[in-house]
């Protein structure tokens, strides 16, 4: 299926280089783009979180998703995981196309509950809004168990986000974007699918 944004693949690879980024305590941790060697580490990071954690990220009982749910998350339109010193995965963060409208992006983050209130959760959405503008995209909006949530103040730090809410009660926080100037990412290139992930949710 073709698409208004063929662009979109190249400019992905452009800005999900490895970065340092700061936390709350003074310290810094890398995030960079998810690759397919990910998956071990993805699938024992959703084993250590709790299922608190786990309800927010994927508004459901608590469970982690199957495997090949998250071999999914680490091919969507951006796709960022933040990792330990040692190396280990402690949150991941995803931009996926909407599937009611392509120029609406969803954004996700989960991060493992010892890791929380460090601001790696805010870290990995300022890098996904960032890289959602610079894909073209009109608008995010994120998903979330009930108003109030961190993701609802960190994008009101963002810009002003409309607070909606769905039939089930849960929280749809929306923030438009500025547009970011086509010219700068240079040629055009062949578009390559990506996996959309419907009602990621918010951890």
């Amino acid at each position: 299926m073709s698409t208004p944004y063929p662009w979109r693949t190249s400019a992905a690879a452009a800005i999900t280089q490895s970065t340092l980024v700061p936390l709350t305590d003074g310290a810094a941790l890398a995030m960079r783009g998810a690759a397919d060697d990910d998956l071990a580490e993805l699938m024992a990071l959703h084993a250590s979180c709790s299922p608190r954690t786990l309800a927010g990220r994927y508004l459901n009982d608590g469970r982690a998703p199957r495997r090949r749910v998250q071999r999914s998350l680490l091919h969507t339109d951006i796709a960022l995981v933040a990792h330990a010193p040692l190396g280990s995965l402690v949150g991941i963060g995803n931009v996926a196309t909407s599937e009611d409208d392509r120029s609406v992006a969803e954004i996700a983050v989960l991060v493992r509950d010892d890791w929380q209130g460090r601001g790696v959760g805010t870290g990995l959405l300022r890098q996904l809004v960032a890289g959602a503008r610079v894909l073209g995209y009109g608008e995010v909006i994120a998903i979330a168990p009930t108003t109030g949530s961190w993701v609802q103040a960190a994008l009101a730090r963002l810009g002003n986000p409309l607070l909606q809410r769905t039939p089930f009660g849960e929280a749809v926080v929306r923030l438009r974007l500025a547009p970011h100037h086509v010219g700068l990412l240079g040629r055009p290139a062949a578009h390559t699918p990506r996996v959309n992930v419907s009602r990621p949710g918010v951890a």
